[in-house]
């Protein structure tokens, strides 16, 4: 029996013994050496946790993430150690297939990785018109609204984010406004009509973490994870904004929205920091076209590690001429392998503000 057999012999017995939850951290210690030292290991570690993991991903739900032809999977509510188990197969299989073939996803720009960082980091993409020729085409039957988006971050990559502001869109457009029965609140501030989703996000204190202010938060969905572009993200619509009646009203020439909200991430298995953003598409509608994208705006920060702290995060966004609606999104990524590791953790926000300023007067409190 030559080292090799006897290196694959005790990756198994050390794999039985993750799986079964029978290890020691020892264990988990002589079987990341092995992995990390034999392509053998690896792929016999493999074979292993495929043959345990399959009947538990069969249930599993499945997120898409557009333009990528890539289909992202939210991992199933397994047992830790399993997840674990699968978490570790990604990451070594990943990165040894990429050695002799790496793969792109087309359409994507991506930027690098996110660095970890005690205090928070605040960056902000500067607002462009989106040339029609660059605008990707949304719809569905069910919203009877088409809606066309330009750009490149989380909200335009969720197929969720953008079917709640279609329907948003279709609820301020056709005045259905009965009620919350859409997932939502229709609201009404001076001549601004609002379809607010923070209600239906809202959840009490978890996990070590308490609203900033008041008894309820928002708390983002989970993050869906796509294994090609070494990446984890969530996008959730908050608000649709119908401004078509003020701008009317007000004879406005300049319009601008001032935004301020805090975020915060609980202590999950991957202690990292996430890059949380905010997002503001202007929305024009022409009768008998499609609804399309003629300025958005992305603003982000890294968040620390401490569940204590809010990060607070602003943005300013000068509207362009000609936009009826405004969605905003709250978003979260992580990029690098650690993104394939199944976090238990939670995302939220708070205090989330939005102030409309027309014709530079007085905000406009949404």
């Amino acid at each position: 029996m030559n080292a090799s057999d006897v290196s694959l012999k005790e990756v198994e017995l050390l794999t039985v013994r993750v799986l079964d939850g029978l290890h020691e951290q020892k264990d988990m210690d002589r079987l990341s050496v092995l992995l990390s030292s034999c392509a053998a290991a690896r792929s016999r570690y493999a074979e292993l946790v495929v043959q345990d993991s399959l009947l538990h991903w069969e249930t599993s739900e499945v997120l898409e993430f557009e333009p990528s032809e890539s289909k992202t999977v939210l991992f199933p509510k397994l047992p830790l150690v399993a997840s674990f188990a699968a978490a570790i197969l990604a990451v070594f299989g990943v990165w040894h297939w990429n050695r002799s073939a790496p793969s792109s996803v087309e359409g994507l720009a991506l930027g690098g990785p996110t660095t970890p960082s005690d205090k928070p980091i605040a960056s902000a993409a500067v607002a462009s018109a989106t040339p029609e020729s660059q605008l990707a085409s949304y719809s569905s039957p069910s919203s009877e609204v088409v809606l066309e988006v330009g750009g490149d971050g989380p909200f335009i990559r969720s197929i969720d984010a953008r079917g709640e502001a279609r329907k948003g869109i279709m609820i301020l457009d056709k005045k259905k406004w009965d009620g919350d029965g859409e997932g939502g609140i229709v609201e009404i501030r001076e001549d601004v009509v609002a379809w607010n989703r923070e209600e239906h996000l809202s959840v009490p204190a978890e996990q070590g973490i308490l609203p900033l202010e008041g008894d309820r938060m928002i708390k983002l969905s989970k993050l869906g994870i796509d294994v090609r572009t070494h990446s984890a993200e969530v996008s959730d619509t908050v608000r649709v904004l119908d401004l078509r009646e003020i701008i009317r009203n007000q004879g406005a020439s300049t319009v601008r929205l001032n935004t301020s909200v805090f975020f915060n991430q609980s202590i999950g298995i991957v202690r990292e920091s996430t890059q949380f953003s905010l997002t503001v598409h202007a929305i024009k509608s022409e009768n008998g076209e499609p609804h399309r994208s003629i300025g958005h705006l992305e603003t982000s920060l890294n968040s620390d590690l401490n569940p204590i702290t809010w990060e607070e995060l602003n943005s300013e966004f000068e509207i362009p001429e000609g936009t009826d609606f405004l969605v905003v999104a709250l978003n979260a990524r992580r990029e690098g392998t650690n993104a394939l590791i199944p976090d238990l953790g939670g995302f939220y926000a708070d205090q989330l503000h939005l102030g409309l300023v027309v014709n530079e007067q007085e905000a406009i409190r949404l």
